[in-house]
C-alpha cells in the first residue's frame, strides 16, 4: 500500500472538468479527463489526491522517485481505461502491487 501515496501523483495529470470548476467531485474525475487538464489544475488536483491518500495512511513522507514511477503506471492504466475514475485507477494500480 506504500505505492498508493506515489500513485496519487496520477493526480498531477488530471482533469479539465475539475480544472476550471470552482468545485469538483473527485470521485467523478475520469482517466479521460486527464487528456484535457491544464497544468496548474493538475498540480491542485494532484495535491488534493496526495493529501487524501496520505491522510488515509497517516503518511508524511514523500518519495519523489516512487511518485514518478507510480504516476507513469497510473497514466498507462488510464490510457487503456479512459472511462475509469482516477481514484479507481489509483486503487487498482496499487492493488496490482505497483
Amino acid at each position: 500500500m506504500r505505492s498508493i501515496f506515489t500513485i496519487t501523483s496520477a493526480i498531477l495529470l488530471l482533469t479539465a472538468r475539475c480544472a476550471r470548476a470552482q468545485t469538483a467531485d473527485m470521485a467523478k474525475v475520469t482517466c479521460d479527463d486527464l487528456r484535457h487538464a491544464y497544468l496548474e489544475d493538475l498540480v491542485v488536483i494532484g495535491s488534493w489526491l496526495s493529501g487524501y491518500y496520505n491522510a488515509k495512511r497517516n503518511n508524511t513522507i514523500v518519495d519523489l522517485k516512487q511518485l514518478g514511477l507510480n504516476t507513469q503506471r497510473v497514466l498507462q492504466f488510464c490510457q487503456i481505461n479512459p472511462e475509469v475514475s482516477v481514484m479507481q485507477a489509483v486503487d487498482q494500480v496499487a492493488a496490482a502491487g505497483h
